[in-house]
């Protein structure tokens, strides 16, 4: 099942879509892949998850300090402070997975698209995963520079990497789990002027 999101009507097929996460009844194994942020708008769909540790696991990255669903679900997350540490225990799961696993992943969208990639580098098909949108950053590819970059959803930005102003494109690469961005003015490439 692949994820769907209400599309604006004339929008551009390789937009990504969403849903809301739902327990999956033919899954064997349930994996949730959560930030920290969206860890309370998710709560009611992991108190719907079977309780036993080797059918359920929840990986939260992120502080959770400040999040009054933590205690609710706090015997049965693993907390991860960074991308990298959610990324190996992550993978380790996956490494341990079987048949009829189902993955669910809540976030923002450079956030859900890191861990796809990782799903999909494993051997993870698209109709094994789910995937909720709960905030606004997302990632922009550079055609320029080749380097994607995490932004606020703004029409233009400035690229980290080459500096070049982009115009962020209604084309979504799920390929590169980012936005297309070109330069906005080529006859004034950057955003700022460069000596």
């Amino acid at each position: 099942m692949t994820s769907t999101h209400n599309r604006t009507l004339g929008a551009p097929a390789s937009l990504p879509h969403y849903q809301t996460l739902r327990i999956r009844e033919d899954a064997r194994r349930h994996v949730v892949v959560v930030q920290a942020d969206a860890l309370a708008k998710i709560a009611a769909f992991i108190a719907t998850l079977p309780e036993e540790p080797d059918v359920s696991t929840v990986l939260v990255q992120g502080d959770t300090s400040a999040t009054s669903a933590t205690s609710a679900i706090a015997y049965r997350a693993s907390l991860f402070p960074t991308h990298d540490a959610l990324a190996r225990q992550f993978l380790a799961t996956l490494d341990r997975a079987e048949i009829g696993m189902r993955l669910y992943i809540c976030g923002d969208e450079a956030f859900i698209w890191r861990i796809r990639r990782l799903a999909d580098e494993a051997g993870m098909l698209p109709e094994e995963i789910a995937s909720q949108l709960e905030a606004a950053p997302r990632a922009v590819y550079c055609v320029h520079c080749a380097a994607s970059h995490v932004y606020d959803t703004l029409p233009e930005v400035a690229c980290t990497g080459c500096g070049i102003n982009l115009s962020v494109r209604q084309h979504f690469s799920q390929r590169a789990g980012a936005y297309l961005g070109v330069c906005a003015d080529p006859d004034r490439p950057y955003a700022e002027r460069r000596v």
